[in-house]
Parts: C-alpha cells; sequence; structure tokens
C-alpha cells in the first residue's frame, strides 16, 4: 500500500537523501518519486528489494512445483533418467566443442 508520506518529488528526495534512505530502511515502504507531479520511479531499501526477489523466485518454484504435480497426477512421469543424462552429456560435448 503506498501512502501520502511515501509519495516524495524527486528534487525533495535529491535534497534530503539521507532523511528519506533512513525513512526507506526503517519503514521498510517504498517511496514513489514524483517528476512534475506524475510518478517517475520507485525506490526501496535494499532489504526489501531483497525479499522481493526472494518471494518472487519463491512463486517461480512454486509454480513450476505445481505443474510438475500437476503432470505426475495425469500420468506424465518425466523424462527417463537414462535420456535425461543423455541429452546433459549431448549438451556438454556441444559446450566444449564451441570453446
Amino acid at each position: 500500500m503506498i501512502l501520502a508520506q511515501d509519495i516524495v518529488s524527486l528534487t525533495d528526495f535529491a535534497r534530503q537523501t539521507r532523511k528519506h534512505t533512513a525513512d526507506l530502511k526503517k519503514h521498510g515502504r517504498p517511496r514513489v518519486l514524483t517528476h512534475n507531479g506524475r510518478a517517475s520511479a520507485i525506490v526501496l531499501s535494499v532489504e526489501t528489494y531483497e525479499q522481493l526477489l526472494h518471494d518472487a523466485e519463491e512463486h517461480r518454484l512454486d509454480l513450476r512445483l505445481q505443474k510438475a504435480l500437476n503432470d505426475y497426477a495425469r500420468g506424465q512421469r518425466g523424462t527417463a533418467a537414462t535420456k535425461a543424462f543423455q541429452t546433459i552429456h549431448a549438451r556438454a560435448v556441444k559446450r566444449r566443442a564451441g570453446k
């Protein structure tokens, strides 16, 4: 949720960078920077950004796992290990040959 105190002009952010970055770290909420009254950028603390990346990766992995479980439930058992290893080996040989 973006609150009114999270919207700051680019000029104000530039003039009071230390204050705004301290607030970012303390509250963990993003800052919306405006230019000529229109939103132009979002600034996050490092911790908030890392949490966002972590959550996105977790979601991506959850979707892959759910797809695999659904495939398995429909009888699609994936690739046999011998075929998978042959494919991996062929890719490795091709990569080595390209170097």
